[in-house]
């Protein structure tokens, strides 16, 4: 079952400018050996006090997260929620009849507008 929330997915136009604003505001500090680099997009965890933001910026012209910025602006893209049994919630969203992206992110159309990564 789920367990509770693991992250909580933000979209920025910069990450080293929002994290310095959490950084100077909230004491948060990069996790240090969680960065993801893809063509679309950068990936960089903070963690402040027991709680982890995701922050994602863009690369390249025309990804999922530029995208994303152009049509809402920065904000929160998507929630990670934590589980012990991603086969049951997987199995449980096939039943319900929820779209569901790359095995992994229920998609906000059948979520009620919220993208879910779900993590086992």
């Amino acid at each position: 079952m789920i367990e509770g929330i693991h992250h909580i997915g933000i979209a920025v136009r910069d990450v080293e400018t929002v994290a310095a604003f959490l950084k100077e505001m909230f004491d948060a500090e990069f996790i240090s050996d969680n960065r993801l680099e893809t063509d679309e997009f950068l990936s960089r965890m903070m963690r402040i006090g027991d709680s982890v933001l995701e922050l994602l910026e863009p690369r390249g012209e025309g990804g999922l997260i530029e995208r994303f910025l152009d049509q809402r602006g920065e904000g929160i893209h998507h929630y990670g929620l934590r589980t012990d049994d991603l086969a049951d919630v997987l199995k449980r969203c096939d039943d319900k009849g929820l779209r569901v992206l790359g095995r992994r992110f229920i998609h906000p159309k059948s979520a009620h507008g919220m993208l879910i990564e779900i993590f086992d």
